[in-house]
């Protein structure tokens, strides 16, 4: 344990300097309006104290790194055709369901291209079953010698070519239905339409934008971290995520994944930690996550033994004497009942949890 050690001879100089000190800061004390200043009676009295030693201990180092909340899963809703959009049936804020009518474009053209689709596929079955028929009775010319064997190949071509227009009128017809499917538009997902890109009368694009859906089940925190400290985290690793608007908002959860390049503007790395959605959660609420990049020593004392007066903080810290001496300190953060304290203390220093009645300074340790 290492002990803070006084020359013998400066003791006395060192008790007047003490007390004068005390008197000193009892009067700020009252000056700052901070909790009463004890009274001061003579120093150098036996008093019983409970004690304990300040311990040095490696400690989490953590960085802040801020993000938002977004949903885990957002889909862009498009379309592949180009069109009046004639109907909504959904607007911002709506909870849909998967399969459910979003937005339709117009599909006159469309609708002209399959009546002619519809045509040509009648025109061909009926070209087919006359070929069939054709091609029947060839067969039973050719079967009493009244045709030749290239009569009759000739009408069994003209029957497989029919089959074929027939086909091909089939899978322009499935062509079509595919494409009227990009005119009404339907969600893929359940979940929250949370933007919509379009009104009523204006043209759909290819590929632009229409709505955005979201899944609001599962949420993610995506926060942004230094250059510095990304080496020193890795998918699985466990942080603290903090959603400051939100009471009790404390999640601890897993690192999913690390993009691996910068954010060409920030020079920042984005981690993503996937956290249950309660109810309360929205995309792009603000979030701040501490990230474990490493340990640091640190001295930590049990809460008990720290005082505060006003705006000063300070303990009682036991010298090789015995003798109580009130040291005024700055703290860092809590770790259960313990906190740290930040200067003042190097570790090892007999302190003071507890007192029979309030210290003085230059009082007598007993235990």
């Amino acid at each position: 344990m290492t002990t803070i050690r006084r020359n013998d001879s400066m003791t006395t100089k060192t008790n007047v300097a003490a007390t004068a000190f005390v008197l000193l800061g009892a009067a700020l004390l009252a000056g700052c309006g901070g909790d009463k200043a004890p009274e001061v009676r003579p120093a150098g009295e036996d008093v019983a104290c409970v004690t304990a030693t300040a311990a040095v201990r490696d400690m989490p180092l953590t960085v802040t790194a801020v993000g938002s909340v977004e949903p885990d899963v957002r889909v862009q809703v498009s379309t592949r055709m180009m069109g009046w959009v004639t109907e909504l049936h959904v607007a911002e804020g709506d909870v849909v369901a998967e399969g459910q009518r979003l937005l339709t474009i117009d599909d006159e053209d469309m609708k002209a291209k399959r009546a002619q689709v519809e045509a040509g596929i009648r025109e061909a079955e009926a070209v087919t079953a006359n070929a069939e028929t054709m091609a029947g009775r060839f067969r039973n010319l050719y079967a009493a010698k009244a045709v030749s064997k290239s009569q009759l190949d000739d009408v069994e071509t003209g029957l497989e070519r029919a089959r074929a227009g027939l086909a091909q009128a089939q899978a322009a017809r499935a062509e079509l239905n595919v494409h009227m499917g990009y005119l009404d538009i339907r969600s893929p997902m359940a979940g929250v339409v949370t933007r919509r890109m379009v009104d009523v009368g204006d043209m759909a694009s290819p590929g632009y934008p229409l709505l955005y859906v979201d899944s609001m089940d599962r949420m993610k925190i995506v926060a942004r971290l230094g250059e510095k400290d990304v080496n020193s985290v890795s998918a699985g690793d466990m942080v603290t995520a903090h959603v400051s608007s939100l009471d009790r908002a404390t999640f601890e959860v897993e690192v999913a994944r690390l993009i691996p390049s910068a954010n060409p503007g920030s020079r920042t790395y984005d981690i993503e930690m996937p956290v249950p959605n309660d109810g309360r959660l929205r995309s792009g609420m603000f979030a701040k996550v501490d990230v474990p990049v490493g340990t640091r020593r640190g001295v930590l004392v049990p809460r008990t033994a720290i005082h505060e007066r006003g705006q000063l903080t300070g303990l009682w810290v036991v010298d090789g004497e015995k003798v109580a001496r009130l040291l005024w300190v700055r703290l860092g953060d809590a770790f259960g009942d313990d906190v740290e304290v930040l200067t003042g203390l190097d570790g090892g220093e007999t302190i003071v949890l507890s007192s029979a009645k309030p210290l003085a300074e230059g009082d007598r340790v007993v235990n």
